[in-house]
């Protein structure tokens, strides 16, 4: 938890670190911290609000149409100085993901933005392919499709694909092609 007294404090940001923040963000001193149908949101702020990183946790809920979600907000470039521009990296977004992934064993997720979203034009059931994209086993994916900047890491439940080193920076193409690679029009 976030104080006064650990806001100088560097984060762990391996995946065990990762990890324990989620955990954390589970359960408050024993009590759930879930409330009604709609869950519970947890957000993580860095204490430089300049920074702009958040991760907020949507958990718990039992509406239609509102889904469970992990969102992660990292600073722009342009602004992700110092130890920040860490987060930024493919070890850190490796790390992100893979604690998302051991806490919640999702059907899917990935790190995009909303230009990645906008170009995939992606149908009701289909997986959202990002910079990270994770898809759990028994969907079918074509490696032979791949684009050459995949890089494919096997999970106990599923892939994770993460195309190039840089979030910001990956190629409309490279998306179109994992789209194709799981068997989708493009």
């Amino acid at each position: 938890m976030f104080s006064p007294e650990t806001a100088s404090e560097s984060t762990d940001l391996s995946v065990e670190g990762l990890a324990k923040i989620f955990r954390a963000a589970k359960d408050v001193e024993g009590q759930s911290v879930a409330a009604f149908d709609l869950g519970y949101i947890v957000s993580l702020l860095h204490p430089d609000r300049y920074q702009f990183l958040r991760i907020q946790f949507s958990l718990g809920r039992n509406v239609p149409r509102v889904p469970n979600l992990v969102n992660v907000t990292l600073p722009p470039e342009k602004q992700a100085n110092g130890e920040a521009s860490r987060l930024l990296t493919a070890g850190v977004g490796d790390a992100i993901m893979k604690a998302i992934i051991e806490q919640w064993s999702p059907d899917k997720a990935r790190w995009g933005t909303p230009v990645y979203q906008k170009a995939q034009g992606k149908k009701a059931g289909e997986v959202e392919v990002g910079w990270e994209t994770y898809i759990r086993s028994g969907i079918d994916l074509d490696h032979s499709k791949l684009p050459v900047v995949a890089a494919l890491e096997e999970l106990p439940n599923g892939t994770l694909i993460r195309l190039g080193e840089k979030p910001l920076d990956v190629d409309i193409a490279d998306i179109l092609a994992v789209r194709e690679a799981l068997g989708y029009p493009v």
